[in-house]
């Protein structure tokens, strides 16, 4: 398939259309002042002399020969003019108003064969001796040779009478019309073409195209007027050769200004086409360098003012504006402009009061923010956009504070939700091997074996029992941690719970020498709780009492109702060293003894408080030297039909 050609961007098209438009310009021209000389008459007589451009002529040339005679031939103007400017006219003259009689006088030989003749009358004012001046009445008789000389006005009009007798005005008009749409059309091409290029995409710019536009137009339109000027000059000077010496140089120079005024319009086509025509331009230049001053003044005061701290600057502000205010007192006192001062005085006041307000605004929106971060809302932010240097720094910082925190806890929560997902799964996957080693186990117990391996039996059942209670608080921690434990929250009787707790712990704790000292109001307490969570939690605080606890210590255990809260607490002596905090206390895996020499998996104390969370209740741990409390509480509850006074 043939490539289809683009005349915009071809050469010898462009080159073409110049060719066209410069000689579709140069003919309309030359069609438009011979239309508008045949729609005033002239060449539109059968004789020349007949013709304007004989007869306007011959009257100039008649009056100036009627003023060189009566003059005496010393006006050097007229006589000049006739000898060169109006060269092959020659007149009789008479005195009167008609030419009859002896002539007073003659210009010139008359010639035997004449192109034209010619009669014109003058009155002129003609001083009298004694008396005052009287129009005398001059008639003269004006001849043209047939032999015109060359530089003669009158050989120039005969030459064009001859061109535009030779042509018919609707035909000029007709013609003229037609070579000013073509020249139309050719720059039409032209402006579309412009910045178009052969092989190259889009709008290129040549080399004029890169010169400063406002400088480009500057110089384009000095040559044009230059270019007018001298054309001007060259028609001014001796009009009567303009169809010979001077044609030439005339031409040239129209030609010259239509050269420029045509690339001014092509570069200006291709900028606009090519968009931001105004970056090219010395006043954009200017301007953007006198900008870019501005800023680094204006960023060197600012830099400046940033260096000092917030009292200085706030001393200095004070400062000057306390300054102006002092001398702008002085011009309200002492000038006779007071009302100025005045109304400058009252508009730094108001400027002083909203930029007190601004500040202030900002101030308070820092501090809550402050508030709001302490609160935990890690949401909060401030647009410190357009606030003051140094609050707006502060600004961005309880920002920063508040995004770094909200992503610790994220990759907090993130951390504990995966650290959950691996005990449960874990949990579970040791869950079914488990059971079944246990489930073997009992079974060899049951067999007859020898001494040996019967020990070694007991040693795997006492194990695996272990392995299998690390498992289920494996996985209650994480239920009770994610809230996956289902919850029957109703009134129940925390003594009998705790009576019951206590009863079943009555041989581990005479095991380990330990008295139990319960304190409780007479009657029955009740809580809203799920008594069967309850009892885990108790159980958790027993079994720990008698693993920890000093031997032949006591353990107290305190139950009351206080402000619609039950409280329980649980008090006994560490046998080792309490050198772990309580929140370390609280967390998986945590034991109070270092040296791990007793049985537990550390989560007992964190199941605790999980559950005592999903029971609405609360779970805190204090430590005291080597007391251990451990302190529980929850809703009262009161029993149906009572009243609480």
């Amino acid at each position: 398939m043939k490539k289809k050609v683009d005349l915009r961007a071809s050469l010898w098209v462009k080159c073409a259309a110049v060719a066209v438009l410069l000689a579709c310009l140069a003919g309309a021209a030359f069609g438009g002042v011979a239309a508008g000389a045949l729609s005033t008459g002239r060449g539109a007589y059968g004789s020349f002399e007949e013709d304007p451009l004989c007869t306007e002529h011959m009257e100039t040339a008649a009056r100036y020969a009627l003023n060189c005679v009566l003059d005496g031939g010393n006006d050097s103007y007229f006589q000049g003019e006739l000898l060169s400017r109006y060269a092959g006219f020659s007149a009789r003259i008479y005195r009167g108003e008609s030419a009859g009689g002896e002539p007073v006088a003659y210009w010139s030989k008359i010639p035997e064969n004449y192109l034209a003749q010619g009669f014109y009358t003058f009155w002129i004012m003609e001083e009298q001796e004694g008396a005052e001046p009287e129009p005398a009445a001059y008639t003269v008789e004006g001849y043209l040779t047939e032999d015109l000389p060359v530089g003669s006005v009158f050989l120039r009009n005969y030459t064009v009478y001859k061109t535009l007798s030779s042509l018919s005005y609707g035909g000029v008009a007709t013609l003229t019309v037609l070579l000013v749409l073509s020249a139309a059309a050719a720059l039409v091409y032209l402006l579309c073409a412009a910045g178009h290029r052969a092989g190259r995409e889009g709008i290129v710019l040549n080399w004029q195209d890169r010169i400063p536009l406002d400088a480009y137009l500057l110089c384009a339109g000095f040559l044009f007027v230059m270019a007018m000027a001298m054309s001007d000059r060259f028609y001014s000077w001796n009009r009567s050769s303009f169809l010979s010496a001077h044609l030439l140089p005339l031409g040239l120079c129209l030609l010259a200004a239509c050269v420029v005024a045509l690339a001014a319009l092509l570069t200006l086509a291709a900028r606009l086409k090519k968009g931001k025509w105004w970056r090219n331009t010395v006043c954009f230049f200017l301007a953007s360098w006198c900008w870019r001053l501005w800023k680094r003044c204006w960023n060197a005061v600012l830099d400046f003012a940033r260096i000092l701290p917030l009292t200085w600057r706030t001393v200095l502000g004070a400062v000057g504006i306390l300054g102006a205010q002092f001398l702008l007192a002085i011009l309200f006192v002492a000038s006779d402009t007071s009302f100025l001062a005045f109304f400058l005085l009252i508009g730094m006041d108001l400027a002083l009061v909203a930029g007190s307000a601004w500040l202030t605004r900002q101030l308070q929106q820092v501090q809550d923010m402050g508030k709001a971060l302490a609160a935990g809302d890690l949401e909060a932010k401030l647009d410190a956009r357009r606030m003051y240097w140094d609050v707006k720094t502060h600004a961005e910082s309880l920002n920063a504070i508040g995004v770094g925190m909200n992503k610790a806890v994220e990759q907090r929560m993130k951390s504990e939700r995966l650290k959950t997902e691996l005990i449960t799964n874990v949990s579970h996957d040791i869950k079914t091997p488990l059971t079944s080693i246990v489930n073997y186990v009992d079974l060899l117990k049951k067999e007859e074996l020898p001494p040996a391996a019967a020990e070694y039996v007991a040693v795997l059942d006492r194990q695996s029992r272990k392995l299998k209670k690390l498992t289920e608080d494996l996985v209650e921690a994480s239920k009770a941690s994610t809230g996956n434990i289902a919850v029957n929250l109703e009134p129940i009787v925390v003594n009998e719970i705790v009576h019951q707790a206590i009863g079943d712990y009555d041989e581990k704790l005479a095991a380990g020498k330990l008295e139990v000292v319960l304190t409780t109001y007479e009657g029955n307490i009740m809580a809203r709780a799920d008594g069967r969570l309850l009892w885990r939690v108790l159980d958790n605080l027993l079994s720990n009492v008698c693993k920890y606890a000093l031997a032949g210590t006591r353990v107290y255990v305190d139950l009351c109702a206080q402000d619609g809260r039950v409280f329980l607490t649980v008090k006994n002596i560490s046998r080792d060293p309490l050198n772990v905090s309580v929140d370390d206390l609280m967390e998986r895996f945590v034991r109070g003894d270092a040296s791990r020499h007793t049985e537990g998996s550390g989560l007992g104390l964190n199941i605790a408080r999980s559950l005592m969370d999903l029971m609405g209740g609360t779970f805190s741990l204090g430590v005291d030297g080597d007391l251990f409390k451990a302190e529980l509480t929850l809703r009262e509850a009161l029993p149906e039909g009572s009243i609480k006074l």
